[in-house]
């Protein structure tokens, strides 16, 4: 009886051993949770790439902040704690990098500006549009670059100012695809690749490229919140996994232009 004491003794140093070497253990293998803003056309093919990398990357956690591209820009410059910003507009990427937000950065693929309407819609040119009591949806300008670019296109033909008092400025593209869905506007201007996969709507035509600036993707790694090398290399690990060549075939499939060169 007297080595009964001895022995629960070493049961717990034991066991209290064992709970120490485990929890070592898991503060090396610690999920790390990287948080990344990301333009709103870019949602379905980065929630597709996401899976498969935390499918081959168990210790990483991939968190999303989808928007305008403008608007998730000035969320940064305001402190926002954001590990990766991958963006739809060069203009935002270059006011980053210019402040000295970015540790890493380029231009990764490109995108095309269509106006869509309801599938079996009226109409069939800018012309029966402009003749129409309707309204058109677009992202709003100054937050959204599909609306920056839909803005700089609409004025190159010559409709903006016939237009006013008939334009609905949004927060950002779904919800230009959403309020197009619904019948509440007759056309929207959006991506094409906002369109892949998407139904009760169709592209009415594409807009002339010339007519407005080039539309390049743009991703990019932060400085501010990167406070450990476990962290830092998270988000190298993902900054190259989403350009790999796996990765851009996702986005081609969702009509993303990855063949054309970008600057």
């Amino acid at each position: 009886m007297k080595q009964l004491p001895f022995i629960l003794l070493i049961f717990i140093l034991f066991v209290t051993g064992c709970g120490q070497a485990s929890g070592s253990s898991s503060d090396v293998t610690e999920e790390i949770e990287l948080t990344i803003s990301a333009a709103a056309s870019m949602t379905d093919s980065l929630n597709e790439i996401t899976e498969a990398f935390e499918k081959e990357n168990p210790d990483i956690k991939v968190t999303y902040n989808f928007g305008g591209s403008g608007t998730l820009r000035k969320q940064i410059e305001q402190g926002a704690p954001i590990d990766l910003f991958f963006s739809a507009s060069k203009k935002d990427y270059q006011l980053l990098a210019e402040g000295g937000f970015v540790k890493e950065g380029s231009a990764i693929f490109r995108n095309k500006l269509v106006f869509l309407q309801q599938d079996d819609g009226p109409m069939n040119s800018l012309d029966d549009f402009i003749n129409s009591d309707g309204k058109i949806a677009i992202g709003t300008p100054e937050a959204v670059p599909a609306g920056t670019y839909a803005e700089q296109a609409l004025k190159e033909l010559g409709v903006w100012e016939q237009l006013q008092g008939r334009i609905v400025f949004t927060k950002d593209v779904r919800q230009v695809l959403n309020v197009v869905k619904e019948g509440g506007v007759k056309l929207g201007m959006v991506y094409s690749s906002d369109l892949y996969g998407e139904e009760k709507v169709e592209i009415v035509w594409e807009v002339d490229p010339s007519l407005h600036e080039e539309i390049e993707y743009f991703a990019a790694s932060l400085k501010d919140n990167q406070e450990d090398d476990a962290r830092a290399e998270a988000v190298e690990r993902f900054y190259r996994y989403m350009q790999n060549e796996d990765s851009m075939k996702v986005f081609a499939k969702n009509g993303f232009d990855t063949e054309a060169p970008v600057n």
